[in-house]
């Protein structure tokens, strides 16, 4: 059943257990997917990156949404990193039911962000998706590696440098916030 990551996450923080959330670019990957998570009996976020919907773009969100809909467990489709609003608003427009926008870097997906930039993109996304009746994940700090500061790049996604550990860290106050 294709469900929102809220429909997910909710349950799952009220209940103590994880979920898991896997990258899918085609049929084979999302069906392996779902059939473990069917096996587990588990709930299930699949996701898809901008270079995914890139390459696959409808057909492949068309794919995961039907084998999310035959599903005998919670599914939701699942934006990762979105690095604008117009992207998640593309991946809503597919049929995501969850979307991140992660503007903990600038639109470019590689210029490290304000905290003040990445809470207005972020609420302009959540109320363009709350109002489609999608969820919304955000992201504060910068993927990287703590042990050398090297930022992380996925999918052309990320920070190519050296970051400070205040780039990199999530300041538990602004997460509250």
């Amino acid at each position: 059943m294709l469900v929102t990551g809220n429909d997910i996450l909710i349950p799952a923080r009220a209940g103590h257990y994880g979920v898991g959330s896997f990258n899918t670019n085609n049929m084979e990957i999302t069906q392996a997917i779902i059939h473990t998570a069917e096996r587990l009996r588990s709930p299930v976020m699949v996701q898809m990156s901008e270079g995914a919907i890139k390459y696959g773009g409808q057909d492949l969100a068309n794919i995961v949404i039907d084998l999310a809909r035959r599903a005998t467990v919670p599914v939701a489709l699942h934006l990762d990193h979105g690095n604008s609003p117009a992207t998640c608003k593309k991946a809503i427009e597919l049929g995501f039911t969850s979307v991140m926008m992660d503007g903990s870097l600038m639109e470019d997906a590689k210029t490290p962000a304000t905290y003040d930039y990445n809470v207005d993109v972020t609420r302009r996304v959540v109320q363009m998706a709350h109002a489609c009746g999608v969820s919304v994940e955000g992201e504060l700090g910068v993927l990287g590696s703590l042990e050398t500061g090297m930022g992380e790049a996925e999918d052309g996604h990320g920070f190519e440098g050296k970051l400070s550990h205040d780039e990199l860290l999530t300041d538990p106050d602004q997460a509250v916030e």
